[in-house]
């Protein structure tokens, strides 16, 4: 079927009000995206997310993290397989041509092997990791077995396309990367005062859900070995995945030597702009990721990155244009990095480059998932520049 004089409608399945986190908040504004091009048929989310031992933090809620669509319907729970007939109950009823949902955890790959499976609309999984990031042997093979039966593929991290499993199924996929949204950035001075950062230092950010992978520890060591008179500064922000009295005595003792601010838990959407403003560079020393939500982050509020060779981060950060790279897990390296952006003339010309940079739009992403849409449901071609 081919019904060309329709726009096709897509039902969103996964994360959103009144739960936390990046993929909330991205499938949230994916909908809403959809909904404003007129391609949303229905946002179905869970009611409850996972159980303690999935979410070390301390509440996987913020009703200020996301918008609360209209059209969202809470009607299942990953770990409650009971539920999710619910699932297949409103897809039924709804005029839904296809369903998108999210992968990015093994916690959640049951329920959307359960989805494409079950589904009576075929199902397009936008693959955000493709393993976790914290992998366990055979994290692959489980997501081989979660995603298999879908019909078509999004993910955001050119190096997925090497994957045999998306190489076997290159006419269904689509790389896109990840879109970055509007935001509204506060003066740097008022930001500034606001965190008590000092006059006259440079002053770098990690932000985010601090997970080992993300290499805290790896700046940690980089503080260590800059010298003791460089006016630097560090802004450290973000609720840590795991005991955190390691973290807490690092900055303690690294203080002694340089400013460095903190806020160890959730950081609210209302927030985050002052943390972005207040800083002069974004660095995220990865030793090794997919893709980064904070990266978007980052060019939203046009700050210049540092971070590592790694995933698709290598992709969108280029070295001496938008940013610095070093080498994952070498604090060494980022020492060096953190010293050489001190120099103003090159400040100067990274910053401009970061604000000059190409940004990934809501538009364009929502126009390749779209056509993929319409390949997949209605075999129409793809405009082979979507096709990697």
């Amino acid at each position: 079927m081919n019904p060309s004089h329709r726009k096709i409608k897509v039902g969103v399945v996964g994360p959103s009000w009144p739960f936390r986190g990046g993929i909330a908040k991205f499938t949230t504004e994916l909908a809403e995206k959809l909904s404003e091009k007129g391609h949303l048929s229905t946002l179905i989310s869970p009611r409850r997310q996972y159980p303690r031992l999935f979410f070390p933090g301390k509440i996987d809620r913020d009703k200020k993290s996301c918008k609360k669509l209209t059209l969202r319907r809470s009607v299942y729970s990953y770990y409650e397989p009971w539920t999710w007939r619910e699932v297949i109950r409103e897809i039924k009823s709804s005029d839904a041509d296809c369903i998108v949902a999210p992968h990015w955890t093994v916690a959640s790959a049951p329920f959307l092997a359960y989805l494409i499976r079950r589904s009576p609309k075929p199902v397009i999984p936008i693959v955000h990791n493709f393993s976790d990031h914290d992998s366990f042997i055979g994290s692959r093979r489980v997501s081989e077995w979660t995603l298999k039966g879908g019909v078509g593929f999004l993910h955001h991290n050119p190096e997925f396309s090497k994957l045999r499993f998306f190489k076997k199924r290159r006419r269904q996929v689509v790389c896109q990367m990840h879109p970055v949204s509007k935001v509204s950035s506060l003066q740097a001075q008022f930001a500034r005062k606001k965190l008590g950062v000092p006059e006259g230092i440079v002053t770098f950010l990690f932000y985010g859900l601090i997970r080992p992978y993300k290499g805290l520890d790896v700046l940690f060591k980089a503080i260590h070995l800059l010298p003791k008179e460089l006016k630097v500064g560090f802004l450290i922000a973000g609720e840590p995945w795991t005991k955190h009295d390691h973290i807490k005595a690092e900055i303690k003792k690294l203080s002694k030597k340089f400013w460095i601010g903190h806020q160890l838990n959730w950081i609210s959407e209302k927030d985050t702009p002052l943390w972005f403003s207040a800083a002069d560079a974004v660095v995220l020393p990865y030793i090794k990721a997919t893709g980064s939500g904070v990266a978007a982050q980052a060019f939203a509020f046009q700050k210049p990155i540092l971070t590592t060779q790694t995933g698709s981060l290598e992709h969108l950060v280029k070295d001496g244009v938008n940013g610095l790279i070093s080498k994952p897990g070498s604090p060494e390296e980022l020492a060096e990095k953190i010293e050489k952006f001190l120099d103003p003339k090159l400040r100067a010309e990274l910053t401009s480059g970061m604000i000059n940079s190409p940004k990934e739009s809501w538009e364009k992403y929502v126009e390749s998932l779209v056509s993929l849409a319409e390949r997949s449901v209605w075999n129409r071609a793809i405009p082979e520049n979507y096709l990697h």
